[in-house]
Order: C-alpha cells, then structure tokens, then sequence
C-alpha cells in the first residue's frame, strides 16, 4: 500500500509512470534472494525498482558513495536477479554491496549529502525514486531501523516537512522524520 501512495504520487526516478506493485519497506540486510526473484513485480516482467533502490541507497551508504544514480540501480539490480536465481538462500545485499564497491562511480544530480528540499520542490518527478534510495542510504550511514517508509503517512510527513523546508538536506529532514516501525500486533 505504502509503495502504491508513494509512487503513484512521484513518478518514480528510473522508471516514469511505472506500473506500481503492493510491496513495502525492506530489511536490506536480510532480504533473500528467493524474495527478490519471487517479487510479483518482477514476475510481471517489471524490475522490483522499489527494493532495488532501497538497497542500492543502503549498499551505497556501506561504500561511500553518495550519489543516486538510475543507471546504476537498473544494472546491478538486472545482474543481482540473474545472480539470485540458482542462489534463492543467499542474501541480496553482500553481492549487491560488491558490485556497487567495483563498478564504475555513479553520475546524477542527486545526492545523499547535498541535495535540498527546494531540489525536491523543483522536481518531484525525479525526487520519488531519489527518496526511496535515500531512506535505504540513511539506514546504512546512521545504522537505525528508523525509516520514512513505514507508512503513507511517514512519507506525507517527510514531504510537507520538506517543502516546507528548502534550503535543508533532504537527508536531515528525513532523519527528522523518519520513526521505528510500528510494533506487529
């Protein structure tokens, strides 16, 4: 649901008006393969962008390298699908952490350290898929669970505070905004 209110809101970065699927936030430090080629995204002939970026954000964190970049999610996210399908044990994040610490350092305009709200307010379109990345890139570099991704209204609270806040770091709005998952019931 999270996933369907955030991206049918913000045309995703990689992908504009992409067809969205019922998935939620991730544990990129345990999410499996089996998972990720089991995704019902995937399984409709779509990339599982939103989980990709999730990880991508959280592996690129790990290796310091601080910019989002389209280009590089849709590669390793197509050569980590090829990878998990004999391997559906495994986890993602080691071979996507890897590949992320030996291919070529990403190009683009958004960036975990400097991108501003008033970037954001400039060009939402872009933005949605950059904050996908930026909540998995916030959980690696300050090691919480805490997360905008919980629900729609975490997400509609991080973007207002944003907006309302442009000459800020989307990342310090996001810390500011972002909460521990509710407890399971």
């Amino acid at each position: 649901m999270l996933k369907k209110v955030l991206l049918a809101a913000l045309a995703l970065v990689c992908v504009p008006n992409l067809v969205l699927a019922a998935n939620d936030k991730i544990d990129p430090e345990t999410y499996l393969c089996a998972e990720l080629v089991s995704n019902e995204t995937l399984l409709r002939g779509e990339p599982p962008l939103f989980e990709g970026l999730q990880i991508d954000g959280y592996a690129s964190a790990a290796v310091k390298m601080d910019v989002a970049s389209p280009d590089a999610v849709h590669i390793i996210l197509n050569e980590v699908v090829n990878w998990c399908q004999t391997r559906p044990t495994d986890k993602v994040y080691p071979i996507w952490e890897q590949m992320r610490a030996t291919g070529p350092v990403p190009e683009g305009d958004w960036n975990a350290r400097t991108s501003t709200c008033a970037d954001f307010a400039l060009n939402q379109d872009d933005a949605s898929g950059f904050i996908i990345w930026l909540d998995g890139y916030n959980r690696k570099a300050n090691n919480t669970t805490k997360s905008i991704l919980n629900s729609d209204a975490d997400v509609r609270a991080f973007i207002d505070a944003c907006l309302l806040s442009p000459k800020r770091t989307m990342l310090e709005v996001l810390q500011e905004n972002a909460k521990d998952a509710p407890a399971a019931k």
